[in-house]
């Protein structure tokens, strides 16, 4: 009898255990190597470059800069994602939650080659600036948070540490264009990338 009590006691205490909020698995956090979850910082993830490239955009002189140096090329700017956003969003269309956009800002030079005239190459970073997809409206006391995305831009000096104060205007202006011309049926808050530019994200 006695080992009898002893086996149910012992039962009773596992399924304690087991429904105690103690044992309950915490979420896991979310982006932790780009998203710190105190303060919904973000940061450049260091292994942003083993990540495929989604596209890249080319900036040529203009202004004062076309007087100066004639045509030629600026700024270089190499986007890049992780494997698994491309996949989700050949899928179904969209950006997951978690998807992080790392856009690596690059110094560029033009010089005269034999393959033309006028060919740019890019030579040293200037920065980075990284967007985080965010479903769930995380961190709405952030003034880098919101529709549907974290927002930051990075000096090359430092890629922990954020040079942008509030992304309605530090960072919405450049992307507002976007919107016009996204695809008519893209969510809301992926309108806000300019997913055209990027061919790997089209379906084959």
């Amino acid at each position: 009898m006695n080992k009898i009590w002893s086996v149910m006691g012992m039962a009773c205490v596992a399924v304690a255990l087991q429904s105690s909020p103690l044992r309950a698995e915490a979420e896991p956090l979310f982006v932790p190597n780009v998203v710190d979850a105190a303060t919904g910082a973000l940061r450049v993830p260091a292994n942003y470059t083993e990540w495929p490239t989604l596209g890249t955009w080319a900036h040529a002189n203009t202004g004062e800069a076309l007087e100066k140096m004639g045509p030629g090329l600026h700024e270089y700017h190499v986007v890049y994602t992780q494997p698994e956003t491309i996949a989700y969003y050949k899928k179904t269309g969209q950006f997951p939650d978690g998807a992080v956009l790392v856009k690596e800002l690059l110094n560029a030079t033009t010089m005269s080659m034999t393959t033309g005239l006028a060919v740019g190459h890019a030579t040293t970073i200037k920065g980075w600036f990284v967007l985080v997809r965010d479903t769930k409206g995380r961190h709405k006391e952030s003034s880098l948070w919101g529709d549907g995305w974290a927002w930051s831009l990075f000096n090359a000096e430092d890629p922990k540490r954020t040079v942008s104060k509030n992304y309605k205007t530090d960072c919405l202006p450049c992307h507002t264009p976007a919107k016009e011309l996204a695809r008519a049926n893209a969510p809301d808050a992926d309108k806000w990338i300019y997913a055209f530019g990027y061919p790997v994200l089209q379906k084959k």
